[in-house]
């Protein structure tokens, strides 16, 4: 399976030391080079296990003019989305709402933090679930209580 990711997806699993479960999951991630530098030069959390992660492979965008069809994006989102469309990925790791609705207009299937976690935890890759969430929230990700609510439904 052919999967192309954008920062947020990896900041928060590294962040929470569940970035191996990508590995797992997925073999190999695809990352444009501005993701890669937007995780990687920021010492943001995780970079370090980013940096050192042999499995996330680091691809430049070939069509760089393509790059301004989407400017409600950052830079980072949108070569995410050329980059998936450009490798014919079968998935695109995405959070932010206005990155995801962009690449569903692209026809891609796309996938969040917590989607990826909520599946893992249905495979049983994940025990404490709610701990999990927990630890997002306290890195920095948002969530509101009805969608925390509705994470630990079954």
């Amino acid at each position: 399976m052919k999967v192309v990711s954008n920062s947020s997806p990896l900041i928060f699993l590294s962040a929470i030391g569940m970035l191996d479960l990508l590995k797992s999951e997925f073999v190999e991630i695809i990352v444009p080079e501005a993701v890669y530098d937007e995780v990687t030069s920021n010492e943001l959390k995780g970079s370090n296990e980013v940096k050192d992660a042999v499995w996330i492979k680091v691809q430049a965008v070939k069509k760089i003019e393509a790059l301004s069809f989407m400017p409600m994006l950052d830079r980072g989102e949108e070569s995410a989305i050329v980059l998936a469309i450009e490798q014919d990925a079968d998935l695109v790791l995405l959070d932010d709402l206005a990155g995801r609705r962009a690449a569903m207009m692209q026809g891609l299937n796309i996938m969040g933090t917590l989607g990826f976690l909520k599946v893992m935890h249905r495979k049983g890759r994940i025990k404490n679930f709610k701990e999990i969430l927990d630890g997002l929230k306290k890195n920095g990700f948002w969530m509101n209580a009805d969608l925390y609510s509705r994470m630990l439904e079954e």
